[in-house]
């Protein structure tokens, strides 16, 4: 994928190499841990009290926040180790810097939507009664879009820096642009699926059961529940229903619709899977597609069989999260994950990886 570079292109690489790996070490995790302390606060100060379904984006954006900042110093490290290689010409060392560039630019874009979802946005509208509006004067922007913003620059610094022609250099911004995109978005939805699969609302009792109990276990508690609804209801709304009982629930449209909650007796739950799946499964792809990055630059088959196998995987999680869960933001996720898959079939795409043996 690469070709020959100039003393200067590698100079300049070299230089952002240790530019990036300074920011990745001593800016970025910084910014980071700034954005999660604000997002913290407000789901335990704003939003818990009255939904209790976000009280699982507590545990999500402490352990997923503190694995990206560590990701970063390490990654920073390792760049500024290999500037020297990277100005000796060393493809390996220039490959690896593309994935860390990547690394930092899709910590930046998973980093950045939690504060979207939890600090932005206003709840106070409903469906769930009593949630207050975003604070006065809050950033709409979070610090750490600057990881965002210079992990995006390094990237195509590194992916661009040498003497393909302007039609590759253009082409090439295509399918390495989306495997970045798909693999930000393919994290954001394992964000969305784990929360909601650590959710049990029986843990939110007094005397709450633990694992070896069907209402205390993440793989059967939603047998016993309207998965669904319990997305939309309060902790008071929740501890007056009672099993089996019929009652008006107002849905994420804003529509009043009878149903039941809680059932006296378990029925399979397709949730359990499909969070499961659309859970902890999308958060390996997504650092699968990262690891790729690296060798789909060397041109290894490894690298883009990788992309393919975990673009599919994630496009029909994604599919089978909106039919099942009525998830658009799964349905989105899975029509960009099927675009990736389609676009690295694509012959002039496909060219830039795969290096075909000649007879």
């Amino acid at each position: 994928m690469f070709t020959e570079t100039t003393k200067t292109q590698r100079t300049i690489m070299a230089v952002t190499a240790v530019i990036a790996g300074i920011f990745m070490m001593y800016f970025a995790p910084s910014e980071a841990m700034h954005t999660v302390k604000v997002a913290l606060r407000e789901v335990m100060e704003r939003l818990v009290p009255f939904d209790p379904d976000f009280r699982p984006a507590v545990p999500v954006l402490t352990y997923t926040y503190s694995i990206w900042m560590i990701a970063l110093w390490l990654g920073g490290a390792f760049a500024i180790v290999i500037a020297k290689k990277i100005f000796e010409g060393e493809l390996w060392a220039r490959a690896m810097m593309l994935g860390l560039s990547a690394l930092t630019a899709i910590a930046g874009m998973v980093m950045l939507i939690p504060w979207m979802v939890l600090v932005v946005n206003d709840y106070s509208h409903g469906p769930v009664p009593g949630v207050l509006p975003p604070p006065a004067g809050v950033s709409v922007m979070p610090p750490v879009i600057w990881a965002l913003a210079f992990g995006l620059l390094f990237y195509y610094v590194i992916l661009l820096m040498d003497q393909d022609t302007i039609k590759n250099k253009l082409l090439k911004l295509i399918p390495y642009t989306l495997v970045g995109v798909v693999a930000g978005m393919v994290f954001m939805n394992g964000q969305h699926g784990v929360r909601y699969l650590i959710f049990i609302p029986e843990r939110l009792s007094p005397n709450a059961p633990n694992d070896y109990n069907p209402l205390g276990n993440i793989l059967t508690n939603l047998d016993y529940y309207n998965a669904i609804a319990l997305t939309t209801i309060s902790k008071m709304q929740l501890d007056s229903i009672k099993v089996d009982q019929v009652v008006n629930i107002v849905n994420k449209a804003h529509q009043v619709v009878p149903q039941v909650v809680k059932f006296s007796k378990p029925t399979y739950n397709p949730d359990t899977l499909v969070l499961l799946l659309g859970g902890f499964m999308n958060y390996l792809a997504s650092y699968l597609m990262i690891a790729a990055v690296p060798f789909l630059a060397l041109r290894k088959k490894f690298g883009y069989y990788t992309i393919l196998g975990t673009s599919l995987a994630t496009a029909l999680i994604g599919f089978q999260g909106y039919i099942v869960r009525h998830s658009f933001e799964w349905g989105v996720g899975g029509l960009l994950s099927l675009l990736l898959f389609v676009v690295f079939l694509i012959p002039v795409f496909r060219n830039f990886f795969v290096q075909e043996k000649t007879a």
